[in-house]
């Protein structure tokens, strides 16, 4: 049974964190075809339980298509030097059969997007794991200190959400809106698994081998030279 220590430190936690995530949380339902809470919405639920229970209120959406840190960094599938079959699998724009140079030239342009982008954690969150808000997806992946499993979690859903394996993710129109949504849903994920440490299955995350469903012409894949 949870000690009312415990209790003390989470219910301090989902406070702090609902009254932040509130400026910079976009509605996941502008983005994403099921309905779904914000982030804020998620916390800030908890506020309203006068059991002791602190299970989010609202869920994350049902997360279906994507692929886990295996792929996006522990698994060494997006090395340059030896670039992989999964690559193809997870980006079939790049079209069927690719070589190796294709293979290559596409693994960079992921690679460039994970060790760029940032994962946009929420400022209280951050500071209960010891990460700086600027943690890039790369660090969030290489990250070994307390309770790990969040940040590489977060950075998997982030990439997932981003690249638009995620089963019903509408269609994205620019890098801001992406990275937005992306954003939002990991520390939604993040959140979740902060809050209930059981919760991390490869299928409430929706780690289930799927693939990119962005259009061969989105912005995702403008600019490269090796498509196909």
């Amino acid at each position: 049974m949870e000690s009312n220590q415990s209790k003390q430190t989470r219910r301090s936690f989902i406070k702090k964190a609902a009254v932040g995530a509130a400026i910079t949380s976009l509605p996941v339902k502008s983005v994403w075809a099921t309905t779904s809470c914000s982030m804020s919405g998620q916390l800030s639920g908890n506020l309203s339980q006068t059991s002791g229970n602190t299970e989010p209120a609202c869920e994350v959406p049902i997360l279906s298509g994507g692929r886990s840190p295996g792929f996006w960094y522990q698994g060494n599938q997006l090395n340059p030097n030896h670039p992989g079959d999964a690559v193809n699998s997870v980006f079939p724009q790049m079209g069927t059969n690719a070589d190796e140079p294709t293979q290559k030239c596409w693994i960079l342009h992921v690679l460039k997007v994970r060790n760029g982008n940032q994962l946009g954690i929420n400022s209280t969150l951050a500071a209960e794991l010891g990460v700086l808000t600027t943690i890039t997806l790369t660090e969030a992946f290489q990250f070994t200190g307390h309770r790990k499993d969040v940040l590489k979690h977060g950075a998997s859903v982030y990439l997932n959400t981003y690249f638009e394996l995620y089963s019903g993710v509408n269609s994205s129109f620019s890098a801001a809106q992406s990275k937005m949504a992306a954003e939002e849903v990991a520390n939604m994920v993040m959140n979740k698994l902060y809050l209930d440490k059981n919760w991390g299955s490869d299928s409430n995350l929706g780690y289930n081998n799927g693939y990119s469903k962005a259009s061969s012409s989105s912005f995702l894949f403008s600019g490269m030279t090796c498509s196909s």
